[in-house]
């Protein structure tokens, strides 16, 4: 075995370079001192922000300043630790720019709800009357919005106090989650014995033997099932605090009090649940295709993850991935492709794995210099796609960076998936235009139904169970862990079909997802999906004006509403039109599948 590589033996130009932030920690630790000195002139503005509209102007402007430069050291911390998690200097640096970020926000907290002290009729005043407010339209509207959801002083207070309180039962599941329970043991096909953990256990999946993934299943499950009580009452404790602060700030449900901040229509997630229930058939379709290939007749969870299809591994060199990459982002235009080509040959890109490197992939936009992108390469298909995915975040926040004021320049959630996936749309398929090799093809568009079984079908699953789980403890009647493996077992039969063994580790796997503790986040994966087939779609189609609309997209960061800035792009997530080209898409690879694996003659008649 090889040691592994230090950073000192990586090229330069291979690297990210830290000094497009600051040019030395010393230049860096001076901003940080700058800083701490503006801080308390945030103060200055309490209780004089509905003097004029010039002087609200003042004290935005001084608290965007303030929240750009930020950005930037947080950025420079956040990049320089990761590079070397080892490295002391850089973990107290983080820590310090933590620090920073914790006494700015408590600095500015006073200006949200001194701004709800003035009229809606005086905000808007101030916005005709000062035209230097403009990029401040939209945070302004949002605290105009939630004006009905603000309570007196003295109740935020209470409830802001009792915020970290409440987060106890997210915390307890965390750390018996991550530290407490202990997997056991499992026997190899060759007798070797295996420590399982969380890590093992998804390559586990990946195994031919059927009693190996069997055997790591059961493993997994057996500890959350015997601390089943424990883990409900964690779980409806969680619930329970999403339901007393939605009740606190009048909203009529959590639902409504995730969505509604968010300019999120509840008609959007029901409206989800629904149309993926309605193509459910696809999947069931999908899972007998599985059946034949893998020769079982009763699957259970642990055969859904196997691969199909075995391909000889081939090792792509980050130069080769970054041509084919942009190769298939033709589409998009020479613009995209031109910025995007000089970022990867220009250092936007930290390519490989180091010893005390963070793992996995990441991009990180910064205003006012350019994004950065974690990669960990091995030179696998998949980091081909991780680097498609993470240069659609990395396009995504130069685009608005560059064409936004820094107010409107971030992103929302919602919307933050649809460039990532859509590049992965758009690389799957350019490689499939360009193989003729059955095996190949059969490989990829394996991959790319994997992707929609676990990200639009696996997750909107969650999503009911959020929903329903919910309802149950808003209504009264109360949830325990009988009634939410009722609930679960009922979706998983509802979504995956007859043919789907519903054994009591898939019944309690609730209790062993860490999303349920941050309610209805999970659902804007199915959604990002969802519109970026639909984007994607059209674009590969050569649709009129879906290049141009899509770029536009890209390029409005947060200056509209997210379902105004995809509506815009050409999707709107309030019909059905986006789920049935996105399904439409899935039902064509289905047909390619079970046409190229009749060919490959791979699987039993």
């Amino acid at each position: 075995m090889t040691d592994q590589l230090t950073r000192d033996q990586i090229p330069a130009e291979e690297q990210w370079d830290l000094r497009d932030l600051f040019e030395s920690p010393d230049a860096w630790e001076a901003e940080r001192q700058e800083l701490l000195g503006m801080i308390p002139g945030i103060q200055e503005f309490q209780g004089t922000l509905g003097e004029s509209s010039k002087h609200l102007l003042t004290a935005l402007k001084y608290e965007d300043e303030l929240d750009e430069r930020l950005g930037r050291l947080f950025a420079y911390a956040m990049l320089e630790r990761d590079q070397d998690t080892r490295k002391t200097d850089a973990v107290q640096r983080y820590e310090q720019v933590m620090n920073v970020a914790v006494q700015a926000s408590r600095a500015s907290s006073f200006m949200a709800p001194e701004l709800l002290t003035l009229s809606d009729e005086q905000l808007k005043s101030f916005l005709d009357e000062e035209p230097g407010l403009e990029p401040f339209r939209r945070s302004i509207e949002q605290v105009m919005r939630q004006r009905p959801h603000v309570r007196s002083a003295e109740v935020e207070e209470v409830l802001a106090d009792s915020a970290e309180m409440a987060q106890g039962v997210d915390n307890a599941f965390t750390f018996l989650d991550n530290a407490d329970i202990q997997f056991g043991t499992i026997t190899d096909t060759d007798g070797t014995e295996i420590q399982l953990t969380k890590g093992r256990y998804q390559l586990l999946l990946d195994r031919r033997e059927r009693e190996v993934r069997k055997a790591a299943y059961e493993a997994l499950h057996q500890p959350y099932m015997d601390h089943r009580n424990t883990l409900g009452a964690l779980l409806t404790g969680s619930m329970q605090k999403d339901a007393f602060f939605a009740r606190s700030h009048r909203y009529e449900t959590s639902l409504e009090a995730a969505l509604k901040p968010k300019a999120i229509p509840l008609d959007v997630y029901h409206n989800l649940i629904q149309r993926v229930r309605d193509f459910t058939p696809l999947i069931h379709r999908y899972l007998k295709l599985r059946m034949r290939i893998l020769g079982i007749d009763d699957p259970h969870q642990y055969d859904l993850y196997v691969p199909l299809i075995e391909m000889p591994e081939r090792q792509y060199s980050f130069q080769q991935a970054s041509e084919t990459i942009l190769e298939s982002f033709e589409p998009l235009g020479t613009d995209y492709l031109k910025v995007l080509g000089e970022g990867l040959k220009n250092r936007w890109v930290d390519v490989h794995e180091v010893a005390g490197k963070r793992a996995g992939g990441y991009n990180l936009g910064i205003y006012g210099v350019h994004p950065f992108i974690l990669m960990n390469w091995n030179g696998s298909l998949n980091d081909v796609f991780t680097l498609a995915h993470e240069a659609g975040h990395a396009m995504h926040s130069h685009l608005s960076n560059t064409n936004q004021p820094h107010p409107t320049s971030s992103y929302t959630i919602f919307v933050a998936e649809v460039a990532s996936t859509a590049n992965e749309q758009l690389l799957t398929d350019y490689l499939l235009k360009q193989s003729d090799d059955p095996r190949e093809r059969a490989y990829l568009i394996n991959e790319a139904l994997e992707t929609i079984r676990t990200t639009i079908f696996r997750q909107t699953m969650f999503a009911e169970f959020e929903l329903k789980a919910h309802e149950l403890v808003e209504s009264g009647a109360g949830a325990t862990p009988d009634s939410l493996t009722e609930i679960y077992a009922g979706l998983v039969s509802d979504y995956y079909g007859p043919d789907l063994q519903i054994d009591e580790q898939v019944s309690s796997e609730w209790s062993r997802v860490p999303h349920f503790y941050r309610a209805y986040y999970v659902y804007q994966y199915a959604t990002g999906l969802i519109a970026a087939m639909a984007l994607a779609k059209q674009i590969i189609d050569g649709e009129p004006g879906s290049t141009e609309r899509y770029l536009e997209f890209l390029s409005s960061g947060s200056s509209k509403d997210p379902l105004d800035l995809l509506r815009d792009a050409g999707v709107d997530l309030t019909t059905d039109a986006p789920y049935q080209a996105a399904f439409q898409t899935m039902e064509s690879y289905l047909d390619q599948f079970e046409a190229l694996v009749d060919e490959l003659g791979i699987a039993a008649s």
